[in-house]
C-alpha cells in the first residue's frame, strides 16, 4: 500500500472516531444523569457538591428545617455561636476539612487534650504523684488493650476483658475509680458508649490525622453553607420510601414523589436501625446484618454561659475523677476561643443516654453540683444553657456509629456497598478508616461521588 494512501485513510478513521466521541458526550450531557441525595448533612452536600461540578444533575431531600444534620451550630447566643454536634477538626495536618475550612473563610482555635487540668474526687488538684500514678495507668492499660487485641478471638466487650486481664473483683476503690475515669474521658467520650458496649477486638480501629484539634470560632456550619451554595435542597422533606428497580429509583416523601437515575443514602445509622425509611425491595441480608451489628453512640453536650469566669483561664480541658463512672468527668474552656465565660460539659454512653429523659433543669442543677464540688458554693448560677439529646432526635437517633460487641470492618464495607447502579451509601458510618467523625463523613461523600 502506498505510503500517503495509509496515512490518508489513518486520518479518515481517527476523524470518524473522534466524532463519534464528541456525539456521544453530547448524548451524555444531553440525557443528564439525575441523583438524588437523602440527607443534606456533610456526606450529602459533599457527594451532591462533587456531582454537580461533573455535571450531574442533583436534588437533596432533608428532613430538617435546616442543613448540616449532625453538624448543627446554635446561634441562639448571637454573640456567641455554639456546635450541638461536631465541634472540632480532629488532627489538622492533612485533614480535608482543614482545607475545607479554608477554603470557606472559618477562623479556628487550636486545642490540645494535652492542655488539661485533672480535680480529684475531694474537688481539689490532683497532687503530682496522683498524676505520675494516673499517668503509668494509663501506660498500663495501653498496653493490656493491645494484648487483648492480638489474643482475644472471640466476641466479647472490653469491659469484659479488662476485667479478665485486671482482676477486677480484687481492685481497691481507689484504682477502680481512677481506672473507670481514664476508661470514660479516653474510650467511651472518644467513641460514644460504654465499654460494656465496646467490641474490645474493634473499637478503636481506624486512622487518625496528626497536629492539634481545631475548634470552629464561628460555628461548623461556615463549613456547610459553603458546601451549600448553589445546590438544590429540599427542606423539610421527610423520606418514607425508597423504590428501586433496574429503570431508576423512586422517592416517595411527605412532600410528593422524586423519580432519578440513583439515590444516594447518607441517612444516619440509627435512622436505619429504626427502619423508619422502607426500602422496595428489601436491603440485602448482608447489609441488614450490617446496620444492626454496628452500634450508635451517645454523646451530648451542655453549654452553660456564666456572667464571669470562675475557673483557670490556661487550660483547655477542665476534667474531675468522679466517685460515679461518667458523670461530668470533662469540661471544655471555652472562654480562650469564643471571649466569654462559657463551659461545654460532656456525658457519653449510659448517663448520656440517661440524663435525656432528665427537665433541662435538673441537667443544669446536676453539672452545677460537679463545679461547686470543685470551685466552691460562691460559684455564680449560669445566665444560660443549651443541651442535646441526640438519642431522642428522630433524625439521628444518636450521635455517631461505634464498633459494638462482634461487630467488624466488613460491616462498614458492608454497609458502603451500592445496591447495583441505583443505591448508594454514604455517611460516618461507612467510612472504614474515619469512622464516627467529620472527615470520613466528608470522604464518604467524595466516595460515593466517585463511584456513581
Amino acid at each position: 500500500m502506498n505510503r500517503r494512501y495509509f496515512l490518508y485513510l489513518t486520518t479518515l478513521v481517527l476523524a470518524a472516531t473522534l466524532s463519534s466521541q464528541k456525539s456521544a458526550i453530547s448524548n451524555q450531557i444531553k440525557t443528564k444523569k439525575k441523583v438524588i441525595i437523602i440527607g443534606a448533612g456533610i456526606a450529602g452536600l459533599t457527594a451532591a457538591r462533587s456531582l454537580q461540578n461533573k455535571g450531574f444533575e442533583v436534588i437533596l431531600l432533608e428532613g430538617r428545617n435546616r442543613i448540616g444534620g449532625r453538624l448543627w451550630t446554635s446561634k441562639k447566643w448571637k454573640d456567641a455561636p455554639v456546635d450541638m454536634g461536631a465541634s472540632w477538626i480532629h488532627g489538622k495536618e492533612g485533614n480535608p476539612i482543614t482545607k475545607l475550612a479554608k477554603s470557606a473563610n472559618a477562623k479556628l482555635f487550636p486545642t490540645t487534650y494535652n492542655n488539661a487540668i485533672v480535680y480529684d474526687t475531694n474537688g481539689k488538684v490532683i497532687t503530682e504523684v496522683r498524676d505520675n500514678k494516673l499517668d503509668k495507668l494509663q501506660s498500663k492499660l495501653e498496653k493490656i488493650i493491645l494484648k487483648i487485641q492480638d489474643n482475644y478471638s472471640q466476641p466479647i466487650s472490653l469491659q469484659q476483658a479488662l476485667e479478665k486481664e485486671l482482676n477486677w473483683q480484687n481492685l481497691s476503690e481507689i484504682d477502680r475509680i481512677d481506672l473507670e475515669y481514664l476508661l470514660n474521658t479516653i474510650i467511651e467520650h472518644e467513641y460514644a458508649a460504654d465499654t460494656s458496649k465496646l467490641s474490645a477486638q474493634y473499637f478503636d480501629e481506624g486512622k487518625e490525622f496528626d497536629g492539634n484539634h481545631l475548634l470552629f470560632i464561628n460555628g461548623y456550619n461556615v463549613v456547610t453553607d459553603y458546601l451549600a451554595k448553589g445546590l438544590n435542597i429540599k427542606l423539610n422533606h421527610l423520606v418514607q420510601e425508597i423504590r428501586y428497580d433496574s429503570q431508576g429509583v423512586n422517592i416517595k416523601t411527605n412532600q410528593g414523589n422524586f423519580k432519578a437515575n440513583a439515590v444516594i443514602v447518607t441517612l444516619p445509622l440509627g435512622v436505619l436501625q429504626k427502619n423508619i425509611v422502607k426500602f422496595s425491595p428489601s436491603l440485602p441480608t448482608n447489609k441488614i446484618k450490617a446496620i444492626n451489628s454496628l452500634g450508635m453512640g451517645i454523646l451530648n453536650k451542655l453549654y452553660l454561659r456564666f456572667p464571669s469566669r470562675f475557673w483557670t483561664k490556661n487550660y483547655d480541658w477542665i476534667e474531675r475523677i468522679s466517685p460515679k463512672k461518667g458523670q461530668w468527668s470533662e469540661w471544655v474552656n471555652l472562654e480562650s476561643a469564643l471571649k466569654i465565660p462559657i463551659l461545654l460539659g460532656f456525658n457519653a454512653g449510659k448517663f448520656g443516654n440517661q440524663i435525656e429523659f432528665w427537665k433541662d433543669e435538673k441537667i443544669v442543677e446536676d453539672a452545677m453540683k460537679t463545679l461547686r464540688s470543685i470551685f466552691g458554693n460562691s460559684i455564680p448560677n449560669p445566665q444560660d444553657y443549651q443541651l442535646t439529646r441526640w438519642n431522642s432526635d428522630q433524625f439521628t437517633f444518636g450521635s455517631y456509629s461505634y464498633y459494638a460487641i462482634g461487630s467488624t470492618p466488613q460491616h462498614r464495607r458492608e454497609l458502603g456497598k451500592p445496591i447495583g447502579k441505583q443505591v448508594y451509601f454514604a455517611g460516618e458510618a461507612t467510612s472504614l478508616d474515619y469512622p464516627a467523625t467529620v472527615h470520613g463523613a466528608y470522604l464518604s461523600g467524595l466516595r460515593v461521588a466517585e463511584e456513581l
